[in-house]
This record gives structure tokens, sequence and C-alpha cells, in this order.
């Protein structure tokens, strides 16, 4: 069974949306969660209030190879 996990937390959509789409690019199935917490709660910082980048466990290892070659 599949689980959806956090790969990485950005401060910035901008940022978020960058990575996700080079997974996708890449094959990796993936989406952004928190948006409306980020826009909300901005002076928490990413630990708590943070675009979440969401992907499948089992795609964990080639996400991590897709973001070093970025």
């Amino acid at each position: 069974m599949n689980t959806t996990i956090l790969f990485r937390s950005f401060d910035t959509l901008q940022e978020a949306q960058y990575v996700k789409d080079a997974l996708e690019q890449n094959g990796v199935g993936c989406f952004i969660t928190n948006i409306i917490g980020a826009q909300l709660y901005p002076l928490y910082g990413s630990s708590v209030s943070g675009y979440r980048l969401m992907i499948l466990d089992q795609d964990l290892q080639k996400a991590e190879d897709i973001l070093k070659d970025l």
C-alpha cells in the first residue's frame, strides 16, 4: 500500500511549484498542500504554515535524485 508523505516544505509557493513541476516532468506524482494556511499565517515559517510538497513513499528515492540535479 502506498502512503503519501511530506517530501519538502517551502516558504514560497513559487519554490514549491518549481520543484513540483520538476518532479512531475520526471514521472513523480505530487501535490502541494497547506496553501491556505501558508497564506494566512506567513510569519510562522515553513514548519507550521509552509507549502508542503507531498509524494508517494515509493517515489522518495527518485524524487531525491531529481532534486539533486536541480
